[in-house]
């Protein structure tokens, strides 16, 4: 096989691997995102299966917010998602959102997404 198709067939694994999997428990935790000290989701963007629950940790010494909400800035959400919002969270905070409507989400700090804190979820069925 050529390196060329090595590299394809490495880079097509991980979507393989996700589509080919069982359906994970209700809540279970798909995905761990850490707010930073640099203004940052990390990482940006994750994928989970429908049903499982992201988590949010503020590991910086500021207080960060997790939001889902086209009303209240960039979010965007898929048709018939709710739009969710956490508390402003205090470093080492957390934050649980189960996720059930396929699609892609896009988040977003408030006090912070002028500077570019914002992040994506792709949520298979």
């Amino acid at each position: 096989m050529s390196w060329p198709l090595r590299i394809a067939a490495l880079l097509a694994a991980p979507a393989a691997l996700i589509a080919d999997a069982p359906p994970a428990p209700a809540g279970a935790a798909g995905a761990v995102i850490i707010m930073t000290d640099t203004f940052m989701f990390e990482p940006s963007a994750v994928t989970i299966r429908a049903g499982e629950t992201v988590e949010w940790r503020n590991a910086s010494h500021y207080r960060h917010t997790v939001t889902a909400d086209p009303k209240l800035g960039s979010a965007v959400l898929p048709a018939g998602a709710t739009p969710f919002a956490s508390d402003e969270l205090p470093p080492g905070g957390t934050f649980r959102q189960m996720l059930t409507v396929a699609g892609t989400y896009r988040f977003f700090c408030m006090p912070h997404e002028g500077v570019g804190m914002t992040g994506t979820i792709t949520v298979m069925p």
